[in-house]
């Protein structure tokens, strides 16, 4: 009777455990698992080029990010000529306006493009450092 009851206490644990983890976020942010929050100054990135394509509705923004990471030159043209798309350069300056689970609504902060505000897949945005922009 003691075994069950002491298998039991740590199975009890473990799922307190699991469920504090998983509803609280406790992991630690890192460079590819951050949070960026509504009205942060952000930075758009890209591991493949110089620069990013941001859709201007949120359901064309997952398409986008397949073609920017397979480099998909015809589609990413092809969003441009239709204006489903616009293209920013990595490091440009941006205010996150929302997001979802997996996207960021932004607006361009500076440059040509300041006003303009589209959709990017969470890891075409990420954190400003410390002193990074004025």
């Amino acid at each position: 009777m003691n075994k069950l009851l002491y298998i039991l206490l740590i199975l009890g644990g473990f799922a307190v455990l699991l469920g504090v983890g998983r509803f609280w976020k406790l992991r630690p942010e890192t460079k590819y698992n951050h949070e960026l929050h509504t009205g942060e100054t952000a930075v758009l990135t890209s591991k493949a080029g110089s620069k990013v394509w941001v859709a201007l509705d949120e359901k064309d923004c997952y398409p986008l990010g397949v073609a920017m990471s397979k480099q998909d030159t015809a589609y990413l043209s092809s969003t441009e000529t239709n204006k489903t798309a616009f293209v920013a350069p990595v490091g440009a300056s941006v205010k996150v306006l929302g997001q979802t689970e997996s996207r960021v609504h932004v607006e361009l902060t500076e440059g040509v493009l300041a006003g303009q505000r589209g959709w990017v897949e969470f890891e075409y945005a990420r954190p400003r450092k410390a002193g990074e922009f004025r």
